[in-house]
């Protein structure tokens, strides 16, 4: 076989099999065959049968490509079959991570919360929920708040996904909560205080709320009165918000003139605390001798917070065996005296990049 015939069977062969690939359709069998006369005197090949095959099935994602032997001269071309199968990476349910869109990472941190509260978790995916939607609520939400919650737990512990992103959820929540419409930061505990109040009054058991009166407990026992409290609180409010996350609270009040005692158990479904505050903090000092051989002294004392300059000094008198009244404390920038601190002055004024000396004087201040 001459090498114009070789190069044409090649381009022929090339041109057949990108043919096959492009268009065939999803789940479809293609055959195409191609046949061609050479003219070339001195090419025994007489004819050229390409064929191939390409399938694509739902089932497993594969893909095949075949092709016959070409005709004489000994030439010859095949290509073996080949599978892609595609499948849908598998993750641990419930390690799923969610999409920020925007500035919404106070909602992605209240719903990983509750999504890792198993009670509540394991009531959406049984789809407990669904006997439970109370749409006549006038305080609900038509139950859209809880089919949008239930949706999203069940994409994020499917176990099909890494993250998600809750953009219905989102829009669901903004249709009901203005405030959460936008793209913007938002306080988180607002957030999720919504949210659990949504969920419980879309699930509420209580179709219709009768009117109680609130009884003074008049010396009764504590375990008596929490008790009637709470089974007036479930007379109007019964959903597995309730019975996941609703307590009481306690509350007792003096009153200053009489001295008569009241004591309530009010219901609550959050507390909010504050976070705590570090009462001492770090300070780094350095102290300068009167002695001019003595070379400064870095020292780290600790302070409290809120304390003055003279608690500066007591806590690196203590370090130094130098008398506090003999010391002099000095604020220094720019290789200059800034400023010089009175001992009642407060430590809140000294930031931790201020450049802090304290001159050791021998005549006492």
């Amino acid at each position: 076989m001459s090498c114009c015939s070789k190069r044409y069977i090649a381009i022929i062969m090339t041109i057949s099999g990108i043919a096959c690939f492009f268009f065939s359709r999803r789940s479809s069998t293609a055959t195409r065959s191609l046949t061609t006369s050479s003219k070339s005197p001195a090419s025994s090949c007489s004819s050229i049968v390409a064929s191939s095959t390409m399938t694509n099935g739902d089932s497993n994602n594969s893909y095949g490509l075949t092709c016959s032997s070409l005709g004489k001269g000994g030439s010859s071309f095949s290509c073996n079959s080949f599978n892609n199968r595609e499948s849908p990476p598998q993750t641990q349910p419930g390690l799923c991570g969610l999409s920020n869109l925007g500035n919404t990472c106070f909602m992605n941190s209240a719903l990983q919360c509750l999504s890792n509260t198993p009670p509540l978790t394991d009531y959406f995916l049984e789809d407990k929920y669904e006997a439970e939607i109370n749409q006549d609520n006038p305080l609900g939400m038509r139950g859209e708040i809880a089919e949008a919650y239930a949706e999203l737990i069940k994409q994020m512990w499917s176990g099909r996904h890494s993250h998600v992103a809750p953009r219905m959820f989102k829009t669901q929540v903004g249709r009901f909560a203005p405030q959460f419409s936008g793209y913007q930061q938002q306080d988180s505990q607002e957030l999720l205080a919504f949210l659990l109040d949504g969920l419980h009054e879309d699930l509420n058991r209580v179709k219709k709320k009768p009117y109680l009166e609130l009884k003074d407990a008049n010396g009764r026992p504590d375990v008596v009165v929490a008790k009637e409290a709470w089974e007036n609180h479930q007379l109007r409010n019964d959903s597995i918000i309730v019975d996941i996350f609703h307590g009481l609270f306690k509350s007792t009040l003096v009153c200053p003139k009489c001295s008569k005692v009241s004591v309530t158990f009010d219901p609550f479904c959050y507390l909010t605390l504050p976070l705590p505050l570090k009462k001492d903090r770090p300070m780094d000092v350095f102290l300068v001798f009167a002695d001019p051989q003595r070379r400064p002294t870095q020292y780290r004392v600790v302070v409290p917070m809120m304390g003055a300059v003279s608690d500066l000094c007591d806590a690196l008198s203590k370090l130094s065996s130098i008398p506090v009244e003999n010391m002099m404390v000095t604020d220094v920038y720019n290789h200059r005296f800034h400023k010089i601190f009175q001992m009642d002055e407060g430590l809140s004024h000294i930031m931790p990049k201020d450049n802090i000396f304290v001159s050791h004087d021998v005549q006492p201040h």
